[in-house]
């Protein structure tokens, strides 16, 4: 893929890699220095497959490699890339700086100029994967305006190294965020997309098979059920669900809430907080909730701030079955609901 053009700024500007930029591009990858929090492996573990990968970086069909020079001289200082998701709303990037211009300030103009190309394609989100002991590419990102996501590792190709990473993400224009109607086929795709290791981690699930997990749909169907759903749709898409059970007007809590977002390109993108907001202003009352109660546990702190953003307050912390948890409440009598 190419981008068949040249962005062009104060001291650098990008352009679509050539054959003969594979010298200087893999001189920065390969080098132990220069390509440290890459993946890329040192240049004695490049084995034929890989020269294979760096011969043909071109012909790529899934992302555009592309090379950073100097305005005026031409002058390669760096390398970048792009890969767009399939609808081309999220792209993810790259960037390497030649060490002798490190401390100038040019990975990040390069960078700048890659998001503003990512904003003219009409694209919604830019991520980028930084180990986490990268200290100046963490710190550029954040100058620029991208905030830690999700956490993540990757490995050198063939080497033992391996790097603890985080995804940071910028939002270039926001989630449109919607609840819809549960349904027998919604909550049978929601079940499996909960049922790993990265959401059962932070949201205990009471269903442990697809078939309990329908019954407990059929359940909330029934007249004078004690719980009810919401999908959370994002961009019209189903990315979640938003609940409450154990309703109860006259109890103190009135019900119990959860929620979920699954879809982890979403995460920390204030999908959950304003799916939450919405769910509550509707089911409050039209059960007649007088009190809304919630349980996470104390080191999930994309829920914590999930929760104070819709106005819950702390109650109570303790430790169950060895895992330090949180118990928040809701008064809807006095605490009109937010969501960002």
């Amino acid at each position: 893929m190419n981008i068949n053009t040249e962005l062009t700024g104060a001291r650098v500007y990008i352009r679509d890699y050539r054959p003969a930029d594979l010298d200087f591009a893999a001189g920065m990858w390969l080098d132990e220095e220069n390509g440290r929090y890459l993946s890329d492996p040192a240049r004695d573990y490049v084995d034929e497959a890989f020269q294979r990968a760096l011969d043909t970086l071109q012909d790529s069909e899934t992302g555009c490699y592309l090379t950073v020079c100097l305005n005026g001289t031409g002058e390669r200082v760096g390398t970048c890339c792009l890969f767009p998701d399939e609808r081309r709303e999220e792209y993810d990037i790259g960037y390497c700086i030649h060490k002798s211009r490190w401390g100038q300030g040019l990975a990040a103009e390069a960078v700048g100029l890659l998001v503003d190309w990512v904003r003219a394609q009409g694209g919604r989100r830019v991520t980028a994967e930084v180990a986490d002991a990268n200290l100046p590419s963490r710190a550029l990102l954040e100058k620029l305006g991208f905030s830690m996501g999700r956490p993540s590792e990757f490995k050198k190709y063939h080497m033992d190294v391996c790097y603890p990473s985080h995804i940071y993400q910028l939002i270039l224009e926001p989630v449109k965020v919607a609840l819809g109607e549960r349904t027998a086929e919604t909550a049978a795709c929601s079940f499996a997309r909960m049922d790993n290791d990265a959401i059962r981690k932070t949201l205990p699930m009471k269903a442990k098979t697809a078939e309990e997990a329908a019954a407990d749909f059929q359940a909330s169907q029934l007249p004078g059920a004690s719980s009810f759903g919401r999908t959370i749709l994002a961009d019209g898409r189903h990315v979640g669900d938003v609940w409450c059970y154990g309703i109860d007007p006259g109890g103190t809590p009135s019900a119990m809430v959860s929620y979920c977002v699954f879809e982890q390109d979403l995460w920390n993108q204030g999908v959950a907080s304003q799916a939450l907001g919405l769910f509550l202003r509707d089911a409050g009352p039209n059960f007649g909730l007088r009190t809304v109660g919630a349980f996470t546990f104390a080191d999930n702190l994309p829920s914590l701030r999930v929760l104070e953003k819709n106005g819950f307050h702390l109650a109570e912390e303790f430790t169950d079955d060895g895992v330090l948890s949180r118990y928040y409440q809701l008064d809807l009598r006095q605490e009109g609901t937010r969501h960002d």
